[in-house]
């Protein structure tokens, strides 16, 4: 297995590293190639996870993936695989299967088809995407889910491989913008509030300028009919009672700080917690977890 972590800022030319028939495939403007490698058997899922396995459908030649990021991506998880399976329809190619989180099999399907860790690949282990598509022995396999304002994107093909093109955008897009949070809030419903980050256990804020939370502020006070509500999530150390009673702590947190800092009016907000029920990553690694202690918020209805 051979692997990359170096980002391409433009465009990647896959049929540069690996022989076979080349065919496009266009990411939104911006996206960054994470991550690549490439094994043996070239397998692909046919079907959700069953309660023992995910079946498989073994394809001609090497599995060769890559692991993509878009940043400040506003779509949401529908949106981005139905923007990439609608192109590969156009070249021929029928979809095989197709689901989503739950449909899929949540934890045990994502592990069985991603091949990548964070901070290459983000997978929301309760928000994604997967489709397995063919054209004759030619197979893609796509898993888009979202972590943050980014997208991730992993796609997966054996030997007809294609070029994966991102369009360059004309500056650098941030990770962190009003417009950005406001795209992704009204978009995709939720966004995680970078930069809010909390020690195992505790449920303290520090003192620092918290960039996400005076991005939030300046929405809500561009936008005086919306509602947030602020949900708290946690690692999994520890029992399901405490952690959920920490992560609504933590939620109150940065309610409190949007209220006594920013001026938000506290009927505008909402604080809750759901502990370790949704994570954004694996909890097995420090890096994980990490990512996992989060904030997010969520877009109520209009006042």
């Amino acid at each position: 297995m051979t692997s990359s972590r170096a980002f391409l800022t433009s465009f990647a030319l896959v049929g540069t590293l690996f022989a076979g028939p080349i065919c496009a495939l266009d990411l939104p403007s911006g996206a960054e190639m994470t991550a690549q490698n490439e094994t043996a058997p070239a397998t692909f899922a046919r079907a959700p996870f069953d309660g023992e396995r995910v079946p498989m459908i073994t394809a001609p030649g090497t599995l060769h993936l890559q692991a993509w990021r878009v940043g400040g991506d506003a779509q949401t998880n529908f949106q981005l695989i139905t923007s990439l399976t609608d192109q590969l329809v156009a070249e021929g190619h029928e979809i095989v299967f197709q689901c989503q989180a739950v449909s899929c099999g949540g934890y045990d399907f994502r592990f069985a088809v991603g091949q990548f860790a964070p901070p290459d690949l983000f997978i929301d282990l309760g928000r994604y995407h997967y489709a397995t598509l063919r054209k004759g022995d030619a197979f893609v396999g796509l898993l888009v889910s979202h972590g943050g304002s980014d997208g991730f994107v992993q796609i997966s093909q054996n030997n007809a491989l294609r070029e994966i093109t991102a369009t360059a955008p004309s500056a650098h897009i941030p990770r962190v913008t009003t417009g950005d949070l406001g795209q992704a809030l009204e978009g995709r419903g939720h966004v995680v509030l970078d930069g809010v980050r909390f020690d195992t256990g505790s449920a303290t804020l520090t003192d620092a300028t918290i960039t996400r939370l005076k991005d939030l502020a300046t929405y809500l006070t561009n936008n005086p009919d919306r509602r947030i509500a602020l949900v708290g999530h946690t690692d999994a150390i520890g029992g399901l009672d405490g952690n959920t009673a920490l992560s609504k702590k933590r939620a109150a947190a940065v309610r409190a700080r949007l209220i006594e800092r920013h001026g938000i009016a506290g009927s505008r907000l909402e604080a809750e917690g759901v502990g370790y029920l949704s994570p954004i990553t694996t909890n097995l690694s420090q890096e994980g977890r990490e990512a996992n202690r989060r904030v997010e918020a969520v877009l109520l209805n209009t006042n």
